[in-house]
C-alpha cells in the first residue's frame, strides 16, 4: 500500500512539471514579440528600398533614366536639382557662387569617385573664391532621407559633413573657414516618397558665407 501511495505522489509530481514547462511567448530585450516582428517588417522594407536603388543605378536605359529625373527635378529657395544632383547658389559680393551637392548612398558616409570630383570641383572654385574674399565662410550641411531615427539621422548628417569636410581640407581649403551642421532628415529637398526623391535627400550642401 505504501509503495502504491508513493507512486501516485511521484506521479502528482511529474504532471506538475510537464505542466510548468508549457512553451511561453518570447519577449525580447526592450520590445515585445509584436514590436520584434514589426522591426523585422521595418527591415524588410530596407532591404527592398536598397535593392530598388541597386536596381536603378545599373539601369541603362535612357527612357527611364530621364523619366526618374524628370520627376524629381524641383527648385528651393536657392537650391536646384538637375539630373540627380542639387547645386546650391550663394551670393557672395554680388557675385553668384554655384556648388554642387555631394550625395551618398543609402546609410554610408564615403563618398563615390563621382562625388569625390564633385568635391574637388568645389574646392577649386572655393579656393578661387577665396582670393577675392578673404574672410569667406563655408558651411557644410549634412542632410538624410526619412529612413532612421532622427537621432541616427543627426549623427549620419554630421559625419556626411565631415567627410565633405576633410575632402575639402585634402583639396587646399583652409580647415577654420569651414563648419559643420547637420539637418538630419528635417531638410528634404523633395518630399515625394520614392527612391529617386530619397536618393536626392542624402547629401551634403555646401553654402557659401561672406
Amino acid at each position: 500500500m505504501k509503495k502504491k501511495y508513493i507512486s501516485f505522489i511521484v506521479g502528482l509530481i511529474a504532471v506538475g512539471l510537464l505542466t510548468g514547462c508549457a512553451p511561453k511567448e518570447v519577449e525580447y530585450e526592450g520590445s515585445s514579440s509584436n514590436d520584434q516582428n514589426k522591426s523585422t517588417k521595418t527591415d524588410n522594407k530596407l532591404d527592398q528600398i536598397q535593392g530598388e536603388e541597386q536596381t536603378i543605378e545599373v539601369n541603362n536605359d535612357e527612357s527611364s533614366s530621364n523619366s526618374i529625373d524628370s520627376n524629381v527635378e524641383t527648385n528651393i529657395d536657392n537650391s536646384s536639382t538637375t539630373n540627380g544632383i542639387n547645386s546650391v547658389n550663394s551670393d557672395i559680393g554680388g557675385q553668384t557662387v554655384t556648388l554642387n551637392s555631394v550625395h551618398f548612398n543609402f546609410d554610408k558616409f564615403n563618398l563615390t569617385d563621382e562625388m569625390r570630383e564633385i568635391a574637388t570641383e568645389n574646392a577649386n572654385k572655393i579656393n578661387t573664391t577665396s582670393e577675392t574674399y578673404n574672410n569667406l565662410k563655408i558651411k557644410l550641411e549634412g542632410n538624410c532621407d526619412e529612413w532612421g531615427t532622427d537621432e541616427y539621422n543627426y549623427a549620419l548628417g554630421l559625419k556626411r559633413a565631415k567627410t565633405a569636410k576633410d575632402a575639402l581640407i585634402a583639396d587646399g581649403v583652409d580647415e577654420s573657414k569651414i563648419m559643420l551642421v547637420s539637418f538630419g532628415e528635417s531638410n528634404p529637398i523633395c518630399t515625394d516618397r520614392n527612391v529617386a526623391c530619397w536618393k536626392l535627400n542624402r547629401r551634403v550642401d555646401y553654402r557659401l558665407l561672406p
